[in-house]
């Protein structure tokens, strides 16, 4: 599984990244801090799935969650947030996100969720 980090503080992009390389077939095929690098890198390198934080300095990730969903919707994403509130969930879920996690209570359920994404492309493939 190809993944691609939105995320602007470089303390997290590390965690994630030290998340994600203890999981076997699941590589970052590259981060963004801001919307606009993050939507070109992705149309570019085409990611399986991305994990997507909603503030993003002066960026709305939201932005981004839909534009890419509207172009490629097979992406899975989680959105990461510090901001987890009832009416950002529902935004984000709404706009398409797979996932909404708090980064301060969730965090550890990223690499269980990349890895039943990984599971269920498996056995779609299979088929």
């Amino acid at each position: 599984m190809n993944l691609f980090i939105v995320e602007d503080s470089i303390h997290i992009q590390n965690r994630l990244r030290a998340f994600v390389e203890e999981l076997p077939d699941v590589h970052v095929v590259g981060v963004a801090s801001e919307v606009n690098n993050a939507y070109r890198a992705i149309i570019d390198v085409n990611p399986d799935a991305m994990i997507l934080d909603l503030q993003l300095g002066n960026d709305n990730g939201l932005t981004l969650l839909k534009n890419i969903k509207q172009n490629m919707p097979e992406i899975k994403v989680v959105v990461l947030t510090n901001h987890s509130t009832d009416a950002n969930r529902l935004q984000a879920l709404r706009a398409g996100a797979d996932n909404f996690l708090d980064k301060s209570t969730d965090f550890e359920q990223i690499p269980c969720i990349l890895h039943d994404w990984q599971s269920s492309s498996s056995t779609a493939n299979l088929n």
